[in-house]
């Protein structure tokens, strides 16, 4: 039988890859000769693990929908190419990284326009009166479309980083603007959708603060340009952080939405809230109990 090809066919597989176009400001193998940025991909791990948190928690206390697996799914594939990336400092992991940052956003899009739609002839009991029609049929195909355009993009100008930085950025900007119009100014917004937006603000925008302090530093084409300290602060890994909080709190933020409109707000609530257990949110229906209450009747 034919075992697993020799090291060095991996290495030179490895060594054949063409580099990314970044290379951020931690200083590259100095922890391990195997993880090219060690902190960073470390770093990127949790946010898998925040996935399956908020996963497991739309499923067992909100009415299930697929748009909930779908956000979580891809938040949680953000984690692991984003561990990859930072690894290896490869294109094809940088990628990995960042077309499901795009894909996340695409899905981000439909949880805002969608947070009303009616669906077809739902199971379980509405009690709002002001869903519409579902404008699935035509706006799946359209964020799928973009998709497939960005992704195009983005492998016909690789050297290109300006290209995946507008792409995301414009995205984030409207979903920023949007959560706060909906938190705030919306005739139906709650204080809980208050508070999910603020946390949600807190770290996604702390976070990005880092991130733009550590590249006006040391720029995205080598780590030296800041120096020893600033290799030291690892303040891309606290980005991760703050990404990934600020991101689960703004699908928490969307799930209350959805909640609201279809069971009424009085019937949306929170849980957790203690350190390791972040807020989640509760759709209370049939008589008072969640999706998976009622599968373990």
């Amino acid at each position: 039988a034919m075992g697993p090809p020799p090291p060095d066919t991996w290495a030179r597989w490895f060594d054949s890859l063409a580099p990314s176009n970044i290379d951020w400001c931690e200083a590259n193998y100095a922890i391990s000769p195997y993880v090219a940025e060690f902190w960073n991909a470390m770093s990127s791990v949790p946010m898998t693990l925040v996935a399956f948190y908020g996963l497991y928690m739309s499923w067992r206390h909100m009415r299930y929908e697929p748009r909930w697996g779908m956000a979580w799914f891809l938040l949680g594939i953000v984690g692991v190419g984003s561990a990859l990336f930072h690894a290896t400092l490869k294109h094809a992991f940088q990628a990995c990284d960042e077309l499901p940052m795009l894909y996340c956003n695409l899905v981000f899009i439909y949880l805002m326009l969608e947070e009303k739609s009616a669906g077809r002839s739902p199971p379980w009991r509405v009690k709002a009166a002001n869903l519409r029609p579902p404008r699935k049929r035509w706006l799946a195909p359209l964020l799928i479309a973009s998709g497939v355009v960005q992704t195009v993009c983005y492998f016909l100008y690789p050297h290109v980083y300006e290209l995946f930085l507008v792409s995301y950025v414009s995205v984030v900007a409207w979903l920023t603007i949007e959560s706060v119009r909906r938190a705030w100014f919306a005739p139906d917004s709650t204080p809980l959708t208050r508070t999910l937006v603020k946390l949600a603000l807190m770290f996604y925008l702390g976070g990005a603060a880092l991130w733009i302090f550590e590249n006006a530093v040391c720029g995205v084409k080598g780590e030296m340009g800041g120096g020893w300290w600033m290799q030291a602060a690892h303040l891309h890994a606290f980005w991760h952080a703050g990404a990934c909080m600020g991101t689960y709190h703004f699908i928490e933020f969307c799930a209350a939405r959805r909640g609201a409109a279809l069971f009424g707000a009085e019937n949306v609530s929170a849980g957790g809230g203690a350190m390791f257990m972040p807020l989640y949110v509760v759709h209370h229906q049939e008589e008072g109990r969640t999706t998976g209450e009622r599968k373990r009747r």
